[in-house]
């Protein structure tokens, strides 16, 4: 466990599990447990603004990755994720 980095990357209809007001409280739990355990938490910037969700509307622990979802995806896949 030592040697794996996890980042979730959520994007278009997903993210909406992760709003603060109607998530499950098990995600809730859960996600608190993956962002104190250093899990990388990011939300589509492109589908914040299409959705109109601010980050603060969000479970606590992502950031807003505003180049895009897609994009980093991208980034990490060329870093070795899989």
């Amino acid at each position: 466990p030592d040697k794996v980095t996890i980042a979730l990357v959520v994007h278009g209809p997903a993210l909406k599990a992760f709003h603060a007001a109607g998530a499950n409280p098990d995600v809730k739990a859960r996600l608190a447990t993956f962002a104190t355990s250093g899990v990388e938490l990011g939300a589509c910037g492109n589908t914040m603004k299409s959705q109109k969700v601010a980050l603060a509307d969000l479970l606590p622990g992502f950031v807003s990755l505003d180049r895009g979802g897609v994009v980093r995806i991208a980034e990490l896949q060329s870093q070795g994720y899989v």
